[in-house]
């Protein structure tokens, strides 16, 4: 019996030392090589008030702003917000009664825009958060924000292809930009 509990203990011990040691070694180097990203990537305002996280995408529905993908965000009986894919089959006719009154929405705030909405701003992405939209449908998005905000064109596309991040020798992958960097360096224009 004492040997089974001797070995027990060892194993315990060792559990805590690997996963605690291991923990506080991430953590370290976190810290130290990435703070930003290890704490959120969250952006201030005035280095005191939390208004969001790159890494993390808010509904956005005013006219003024970049809209990014289509969100799906429940919250439950307890008041907590849950976001994820839906699981929804495309085939599914309440998905696609979904889709087509989301795209005349979509068309009827951005009359300006091409007829063809692009598909990122009607579907969700595997989270349900994601930060990022194409460039593309970005620069769909200018007419309406331009008129909203009283600035030109060439104002607002100009912070949209500032906040773009490169692609990989242009081949890998498409230019996107962050919808939240986008909004915070539009709303600085006006200041």
């Amino acid at each position: 019996m004492q040997k089974i509990l001797i070995r027990a203990s060892g194993i315990l011990l060792l559990i805590i030392v690997v996963t605690g040691l291991y923990t506080a070694v991430m953590t370290a180097i976190g810290q130290t090589f990435m703070p930003v990203q290890a704490n959120g990537s969250l952006i201030t305002r005035n280095k005191k008030v939390v208004t969001g996280s790159t890494k993390i995408a808010r509904p956005l529905s005013d006219d003024k702003d970049l809209w990014g993908r289509a969100m799906t965000i429940t919250t439950d009986k307890t008041g907590v917000l849950q976001a994820g894919a839906s699981n929804i089959s495309p085939n599914d006719k309440t998905y696609q009664k979904h889709l087509k009154s989301l795209r005349d929405e979509i068309l009827k705030r951005n009359p300006a825009s091409s007829s063809s909405v692009p598909e990122e701003l009607l579907t969700t992405s595997g989270s349900g958060v994601d930060p990022d939209i194409s460039l593309s449908a970005a620069i769909w998005q200018v007419p309406r924000i331009a008129k909203a905000r009283g600035l030109n064109k060439s104002s607002v596309l100009k912070v949209i292809h500032a906040q773009s991040s490169p692609t990989l020798d242009k081949i890998l992958g498409e230019q996107t930009v962050n919808v939240l960097l986008v909004n915070q360096a539009l709303n600085k224009l006006k200041d």
